[in-house]
């Protein structure tokens, strides 16, 4: 669970899994201090600006599945990175970012940083 201090968990409850394997103590440190603690502060931010509805506090469960790169080293850079995210992943959702429209466009080319797929499939 995601907390915003030992002992107080955010709410909504937030499930924080990392989505990689820790390399060193280093990389851990940084997984489950500055972005797990920025994950949090998105969260709240979120609660706080009202993109979460105050009704569905005490209901919604968030999952944040976070990647922290192995050979990162600012842990200030890592929290902003993963509060902003947070925000901004919380932010689209209740705006209904993306579209349907536009993942139907993007579905000839899928692709990210580790894949680049066949074009038109």
């Amino acid at each position: 669970m995601a907390v915003i201090e030992p002992g107080t968990a955010v709410r909504p409850f937030t499930l924080f899994v990392n989505k990689a394997t820790i390399a060193s103590e280093r990389h851990g440190t940084l997984t489950w201090g500055a972005a797990q603690a920025g994950v949090a502060a998105g969260v709240l931010a979120a609660v706080a600006d009202g993109v979460i509805p105050p009704s569905l506090v005490a209901d919604a469960l968030i999952v944040a599945a976070v990647w922290v790169n192995p050979d990162a080293g600012d842990e200030q850079a890592v929290y902003r990175n993963n509060r902003d995210a947070t925000l901004g992943a919380l932010r689209a959702g209740r705006d209904g970012r993306p579209g349907v429209a536009d993942a139907l466009a993007a579905r000839h080319h899928p692709h990210n940083a580790y894949f680049e797929g066949p074009v038109g499939d």
